[in-house]
Order: structure tokens, then sequence, then C-alpha cells
């Protein structure tokens, strides 16, 4: 009797494993199982358009935006949750590179309109193709997908930081002086005299003059670099809050996933020259002190050591302090409706490289420096939003 009993206690409790390990698994979504989702919008900025991807260059434009892509991660979830036209669903690739969370509020909501240098920014970055003309006609296309969909997933925030970096790269340039060189002209100007590549040459090589010319300035330049970030991790609270809450009121039951932004500066150092080891920061053999808004003075270490890469260190901490509870904060607000997927470790195109960030640089797909998703990464984003969605 006691060896039967045991027997079916084991059986018993092998079984509760079994099923406990199947409730699990099932709870998790995949390609195949999850909820079908017939119409999705795919907003974002340059990742979410599938920058940098076979498909995105063989549209041989520098600029390719609100356009399927295959093997974008929105191509690939509108697949799997059947927003297909031979599901009878539709797929609103709505990436747009070089967009911040200013333009997607002014999208998104009303009596909002962008600072005049935020408008001027997005249409040099985008070597003049995002008009305000063309923005009002996005907007009235980009609502009526919104206001349509069953699925929306949200993923912006890094041109944020990234216009602010280079801001200062060019901020820095100007401090350089190249002999026998003549001046530059506007980045259009430049671009038809020389062409990319000679603009891009040009402009390095002021930057480099600038930063080789003026090492006092150094501390300086970091301390800009800080408060410009700063100032756009704090606008982008209000505008994320903004969007989310323009998007409920076009579409009150539309489910949303939020991404959290993967650290395009991890692979990236604005000291030129410098991979590894240790960068001296005194200045006249005394330790360098900045004054940065909402903390103070603050006195720069005697050394930085770059194999740490102080830039990915910083801009990371900033990510999680600023942008991920923002995103986080919503599946509170809208438990069930809201979900967040954590993207941050998807694969670049181009990693570990030392370059300098600029226009050029980064509206060019063979660039020296790409911190866009591969085809695996952009596999990897896919199979991550749909494990947090829920399944048939």
């Amino acid at each position: 009797m006691r060896k039967t009993t045991k027997k079916l206690v084991a059986v018993l409790m092998l079984v509760a494993v079994m099923v406990s390990a199947l409730s699990v698994s099932a709870l998790a979504a995949n390609r195949t199982n999850v909820k079908q989702y017939p119409n999705y919008v795919c907003l974002g900025d340059s990742v979410a358009s599938g920058f940098g991807l076979p498909d995105y260059n063989a549209k041989g434009k520098i600029l390719t935006y609100n356009t399927k892509i295959q093997g974008a991660y929105g191509t690939l979830i509108a697949r799997a949750v059947g927003a297909t036209k031979g599901k009878g669903g539709t797929y609103y690739p709505g990436g747009y590179p070089g967009f911040t969370s200013a333009i997607f509020r002014y999208i998104l909501t009303d009596n909002y309109y962008p600072r005049e240098w935020e408008m001027n920014q997005l249409e040099n970055f985008s070597y003049n193709v995002y008009t305000p003309e063309v923005l009002a006609k996005e907007r009235a296309k980009i609502r009526n997908a919104v206001a349509n969909a069953d699925l929306i997933t949200v993923d912006l925030g890094v041109n944020d930081t990234w216009y602010s970096t280079i801001a200062l790269v060019y901020e820095i340039a100007k401090y350089g002086t190249v002999v026998g060189q003549d001046p530059r002209k506007t980045l259009a100007e430049e671009l038809a005299t020389y062409g990319s590549w000679g603009t891009v040459a040009r402009n390095a090589m002021y930057y480099l003059a600038g930063f080789a010319e003026n090492p006092q300035m150094w501390a300086t330049f970091w301390g800009w670099w800080v408060e410009n970030l700063g100032t756009y991790f704090l606008q982008y609270q209000q505008n994320f809050n903004a969007i989310m809450e323009g998007i409920f009121k076009l579409n009150p039951d539309v489910t949303v996933v939020n991404l959290a932004s993967g650290n395009s500066f991890r692979c990236l150092s604005l000291v030129p020259g410098v991979r590894s080891g240790s960068l001296k920061l005194q200045w006249m053999g005394q330790p360098v002190q900045v004054d940065l808004p909402f903390v103070g003075t603050f006195t720069l270490p005697n050394f930085v050591h770059v194999s740490e890469n102080p830039i990915a260190n910083v801009t990371g901490v900033m990510y999680d302090f600023f942008y991920e509870p923002i995103r986080q904060a919503w599946t509170v607000k809208k438990p069930g409706q809201v979900y967040y997927a954590d993207v941050t470790d998807y694969e670049m195109i181009m990693k570990n490289q030392i370059t300098i960030p600029m226009y050029e640089f980064m509206s060019m797909d063979d660039s020296g420096f790409n911190p866009h998703a591969t085809l695996a990464g952009n596999q990897y984003m896919a199979d991550k939003i749909l494990e947090v969605l829920p399944t048939r």
C-alpha cells in the first residue's frame, strides 16, 4: 500500500511539473501561437524602418520611410499576427528615419508644434526630404492608421540623443582650422560641391582639428554634451506621455507594445584615435571642474578608462533613468493593453567602431558606423515583441 501511494504521489508530482512547465511555455507567445491582430501599425524611427537592411539599401535612396522592408521586425510581426493582405489584414510600416519624440508628438496630438530649430534639424538631417508639407501629409496618414489599428508598436527616442551628439560634433568642428582648406558652407552646398564622402572627409578633418588644437576645451565639450542630453531626456518624458495619450485618444481599445531603446552609443567613442587605455583629463596639472545643470559643479576624474566606453555608460544610465521607466509605467496605467518589450541587445550592423557621428555618416547605409539592427537583430526584436503578447 505504501509503495502504491508513493508511486501515485510520484506520478502526481510529475504531472504537476509537466503541467507547470507547459503553462509557463504557453504564457510566452511566439510566431505560431501569438494572438492575431489584423491591423498592425509599426511606429518608430530608423530602426523601425529597417534602415541598412539589404532590402532597404536596394531601394536606392538615402532615406526611405513608410515602406515595407523585408526582414525588418515590423514586417516579421505583421506576418506573425495576421496583418497581411493574404489574411485580410493591413500593415502600416510607420518607420521614419530621423523622427524624434517631438515630431511624433506633433503627428499624434493637437495643439503642439515642435520648436523651429527641431524642424530645421530634421529637414537638414533628411537632406530636405522632411519638409513641413511632407510632415503634414504624413500626419494625416499616420493618424488614420493609428485610429484603425488593432496593434501598435512604439519604438522611438534614440534620435533625441543622437541629435544633441551630432550637434556637439559640429560645434567642436567650429573650433578647428585646417591649413589649405576652403571654409565650409552649408551641408547641402558641401554635398553639391564635394559629394558625400568628400563632405564627410572635410567635416571629419575640421572636427579632429577642433579636438586636437583645443585640449583645454575638452572638459567644456563634455559639459555641453551632458547638458544637451539632459535637456533632451527631460523633454522626452513629456513627449512620450503626450504620444501615448494621443494614441489612446485616437483609438481607446488598441493594444500597444512599447520597445526599449538599444544603446546606439555602446560602440561609439567621441575621442578620436583612442580605442583603449586611459585618457588624462587634467588641465595645467589640476583637476577639471564643469558646471552642469541639475547637478552643480562636477569635478572630472583625473583619468577616464576609455576601454570601459564612458559614453556608452553615461547614455546607458540615462536611458535607464529617463527612457525605460516612462515606457514601463504605461503597462501599469493600461494593464493588459500596454506591454513592454526589452529589445536592447539587438545585433548591430557595424559593431565596435570608433568613428565620428555626423549627418553624412548616419544617412549613408555603407557608412563606417551603423547602429541599426542586422537581419538577425530584427528577428530577435520581433521575437521579443511577440513574447510579451498574449497567445490565441
